[in-house]
């Protein structure tokens, strides 16, 4: 039996080579992961299949299976057992670079095959977009689509482009502002204020105070303390809506940020909680910024988006980008919920890794020229 290696950008586009080169009932011998060789929020890595045809007579299948769609297709090949390990990635740059544009003419002859349709939402899919979002991106895209994966890949970026609202620089705001960051348990909101509560103290010279609601996690108070303590902000602990009141009245920074528990499905207590404590604030500018990481899925970023009434949710920071691998389940927070993008986070030093939002930036992350 001659094995053969595919490689797509993910599972489904690596199995759909398999399907397109060997048949729907060829034979899975590996799966692995390899890398493009960069790291940070730029790296990217490939699913690597290696598959054979399937031996005559050894399963044999009605010849209309071969018309169904590539999705069921690779979710049919998907489910057979795989038999070995994980391989190891090659490390060779040149090598590397050889295969994929090995890899970006195979992708490229396969997709010549697709509708025009089925094209562009092949390629929105593999950098993470899903549903009606991708389905609104991907509309008229035939022409752009027609003319190559490289074409259409510019056009899809420009799509994303005219639906992409970017506000930067907040925290350089000339005026005395609250900020708050609010979002899932795990999503690095702590992290990141003490990032921009850094930023504000030691680069622009600003006076910050930092004022946490989030009374429920073990440690939180602590964590807060070591912060304020190392950076030289004040810190303080509001227990209610009045408290708070009374606290953010009585500062005279140029900055106050506002910890928040982590908010769940299961209880809204702290989404409710930073609603009240905002109600009572209308002499000051008031920011609710969601905290997501860059690999949230799609359908979590939108439910979490739409989970937030009161308080409004004015932006968006997306977080752990040195963790993803697609950054389109969070974009669906971004474009699907009209959210602006503030700042991007790229790892957990503080306040290295947080970056004021770029659109080039964060398109380039989104559509990388190997995709």
């Amino acid at each position: 039996m001659e094995y053969q290696t595919f490689r797509g950008s993910d599972v489904q586009e690596a199995l759909l080579a398999v399907r397109q080169a060997l048949g729907a009932d060829a034979m899975i011998e590996s799966t692995r992961h390899v890398t493009n060789g960069q790291n940070g929020a730029f790296g990217r890595s490939f699913v690597e299949v290696v598959a054979a045809p399937s031996a005559p007579g050894l399963s044999q299948r009605p010849t209309t299976r071969a018309t169904r769609s590539p999705s069921r297709d690779a979710e049919a090949i998907a489910s057979r057992p795989v038999v070995g390990g994980l391989g190891r990635a090659r490390s060779n740059p040149a090598t590397m670079e050889r295969e994929l544009v090995a890899l970006r003419g195979l992708v490229d002859e396969l997709s010549a095959g697709r509708v025009p349709r089925e094209r562009a939402r092949a390629l929105l899919y593999s950098v993470g977009f899903e549903g009606e979002l991708a389905k609104k991106l991907g509309t008229g895209a035939t022409q752009a689509a027609r003319g190559g994966r490289e074409a259409l890949r510019v056009w899809l970026r420009e799509r994303v482009r005219e639906r992409l609202l970017i506000e930067p620089n907040l925290i350089q705001r000339p005026y005395r502002q609250v900020i708050s960051c609010v979002g899932p348990t795990g999503v690095g909101k702590t992290t990141t204020l003490a990032k921009l509560a850094a930023r504000a103290k030691l680069d622009l010279q600003k006076s910050v105070s930092v004022i946490s609601l989030d009374t429920f996690r073990v440690g939180a108070v602590e964590q807060w303390k070591r912060y304020a303590e190392l950076i030289g902000v004040a810190f303080h602990i509001a227990e209610d809506a009045t408290t708070f009141r009374r606290l953010v009245m009585a500062q005279s920074s140029d900055l106050i940020l506002v910890d928040t528990a982590g908010k769940s499905t299961r209880n809204d207590n702290a989404s409710l909680r930073l609603g009240q404590c905002f109600s009572e604030l209308r002499e000051i500018r008031t920011e609710v910024l969601l905290t997501l990481p860059a690999w949230i899925r799609p359908r979590d970023a939108e439910r979490i988006v739409d989970s937030y009434q009161n308080p409004q949710l004015t932006g968006l920071i997306i977080t752990k980008l040195d963790e993803a691998e697609q950054l389109g389940g969070s974009m669906h927070a971004a474009l699907a919920g009209r959210l602006p993008i503030t700042y991007l986070c790229d790892g957990a030093r503080v306040p290295e890794d947080i970056h004021d939002a770029a659109e080039d930036a964060v398109l380039d992350a989104i559509f990388p020229e190997q995709v």
